[in-house]
């Protein structure tokens, strides 16, 4: 276990936010501690697993990340994966945007690439294997990744080389023990007019008001930080990396619903009926309108972020 500063401003002056428990921990014993720093406003896990620990941690057969077709069973699992499968599109539109180049010519680098879903569709949609590569620690997810879909993945950021007309962080942020390593690495592969990606859960939203320390995004000890608005601008800036727009990414809100009033009946030892199920699908729809309309207030953001000139000029 380690103890740290906060990456934002470095200071070690913290407040208590909550104490959670990891989902996948059947007794419940472990607590966590989330703190938030007094300065900067960045909510962290504090202190946390190091990262020869963290490993662990991700090895519950229900982590939905590692899913695969080939090993699930149980209907919300396939549902999940299906979903996932479907929402697809939707986010490649969202990390292409305006770009103007011809999608053969496209390079992607995704750091925690997990299976390789998205890496693939952006081939199967005219992107060349050459282009597109990937960084995920699982082995056993970046072994399905290159096993059946023939995509270039790494273990770590250690050794890549070119440049990437998008570099994507799907949910991965808040799981790097070394953000500030990450993102030199991230300032020395993107493209000058390329675009980095970064989709976040945001604590602020109403979802995690109201099932606090059930919320499923905070997801201790896998996440290591919590963004409230504006701290992620603060943690890019010294990297000459500027926000140039955000969106919310409404999937997320009917997702941290559902798995929230799972999490909250299992914690007050109550079924999760079909009418709890209902009531959450209805929330989780609710605050999906309402990120639409105020993306700060939704349950996950997508952040775009570009070089500032400075930072790739000679």
């Amino acid at each position: 276990m380690e103890s740290l500063s906060c990456p934002v401003s470095n200071s070690q002056e913290f407040v208590p936010w909550l104490t959670v428990s990891d989902r996948f921990d059947v007794s419940q014993k472990m607590r966590w501690k989330l703190v938030q720093s007094c300065t900067s406003g960045l909510v962290i896990l504090n202190p946390r697993p190091d990262s020869s620990e963290i490993a662990s941690y991700y090895q519950s057969p229900l982590y939905d990340p590692f899913l695969q077709n080939r090993n699930i069973a149980s209907l919300k699992e396939r549902a999940y994966l299906a979903a996932r499968s479907l929402l697809l599109r939707y986010r490649a539109r969202l990390i292409l945007g305006s770009c103007l180049k011809p999608v053969k010519t496209l390079s992607v680098l995704e750091i925690g690439s997990s299976t390789g879903d998205l890496l693939n569709f952006f081939h199967r949609s005219g992107a060349q294997l050459a282009h597109l590569a990937g960084v995920e620690p699982d082995s056993a997810s970046a072994a399905h990744a290159r096993e059946h879909f023939g995509l270039t993945i790494s273990p770590s950021l250690k050794g890549l080389e070119g440049k990437f007309d998008r570099i994507v962080l799907w949910h991965t942020l808040e799981h790097i023990h070394d953000l500030h390593a990450t993102l030199r690495a991230v300032t020395g592969l993107l493209e000058p007019e390329g675009l980095l990606v970064i989709t976040l859960p945001n604590p602020a939203c109403a979802g995690a008001n109201h099932y606090r320390e059930n919320w499923i995004a905070y997801d201790a000890p896998r996440h290591l930080y919590h963004f409230m608005p504006g701290t992620l601008a603060k943690l890019l800036e010294p990297h000459g990396l500027s926000i140039t727009r955000q969106h919310p990414y409404f999937p997320d809100a009917v997702y941290n619903s559902i798995h929230s009033e799972e999490l909250a009946c299992r914690a007050n030892s109550q079924p999760f009926s079909i009418w709890r199920m209902a009531s959450s699908l209805c929330r989780g729809t609710f605050e999906a309108g309402t990120g639409i309309l105020w993306p700060g207030e939704g349950a996950g953001v997508i952040y775009f972020a570009t070089l500032r000139p400075k930072a790739f000029s000679s």
